[in-house]
């Protein structure tokens, strides 16, 4: 009698899961593709930049001249060779975009620098910290427009 029982329950779980419901669902897939032109733009070069040993964080940005801002003392000399880079392209205009990039040296050592996108040129601004260290400080990155 055990016995039937049991294959009666396996039977029955056998039909419950045949009768079982399956849902579906249709996905839509899309990727749309530009291909991006070209532009130029002079490079950003803050030439050679002499501080105070401990000096207190320095900003140094194009609407000043390439003075200190923060009026701290401690920037001795810069030469600021190209800090407001000129580009040419298609069709002039503001992207409005701000990009925030971090220079470093060889030993790992980093500066910030943020570039202001506007018609024709790009404004910057360097940020340099607290006892900074000496060395070659550099980096690049992508600038786009779109139109």
């Amino acid at each position: 009698m055990r016995k039937y029982f049991l294959l009666g329950a396996v039977a029955l779980l056998a039909t419950t899961s045949a009768n079982a419901t399956t849902d579906y669902a249709e996905v839509t897939a899309k990727a749309t593709i530009e291909v991006a032109g070209t532009f130029e733009c002079d490079d950003i070069d803050y030439g050679t930049i002499v501080v105070k040993q401990g000096n207190e964080q320095i900003s140094i940005g194009t609407a000043d001249g390439c003075n200190d801002v923060n009026d701290t003392w401690d920037l001795i000399s810069a030469s600021c060779t190209s800090v407001s880079p000129k580009c040419t392209h298609i069709e002039a205009h503001n992207s409005g975009t701000d990009y925030n990039i971090e220079l470093s040296n060889a030993n790992g050592d980093k500066i910030d620098l943020e570039v202001y996108d506007a018609i024709d040129q790009l404004s910057t601004m360097l940020h340099i910290p607290a006892n900074v260290k000496p060395g070659d400080y550099t980096s690049s990155f992508t600038l786009t427009r779109t139109y």
